[in-house]
């Protein structure tokens, strides 16, 4: 597996928490607040946090209320993106596989 240079996220309706794990920890890569279906565009290189190796990443979305939308690229990797019912909470989550 190639590794993950970038991850880009351009939508959080309403605030989307991105964790690292391996079979012994977990680490908090991205944590963002949005809402009201605005833009947002932020881009990180998981290998500038982490060490190197292999790691589950997993994306959990939380809406407020109201309509919800995440999305977030990876290269590489593609796309994810994500959203779900118009209650309060957890209304998402997605985990995929990524090396640094």
């Amino acid at each position: 597996m190639a590794n993950t240079t970038e991850i880009h996220v351009t939508a959080c309706d309403n605030e989307l928490y991105i964790l690292a794990s391996t079979g012994r920890e977990s680490s908090e890569l991205f944590h963002l607040k949005s809402g009201f279906n605005d833009p947002v565009d932020y881009k990180f290189n998981p290998g500038h946090i982490l060490p190197p190796g292999s790691y589950d990443l997993t994306f959990v979305g939380i809406n407020w209320g109201g309509p919800s939308k995440f999305v977030a690229t990876l290269t590489p990797g593609g796309t994810i993106t994500g959203g779900g019912p118009t209650t309060a909470g957890v209304v998402w989550q997605k985990t995929v596989p990524i090396t640094v």
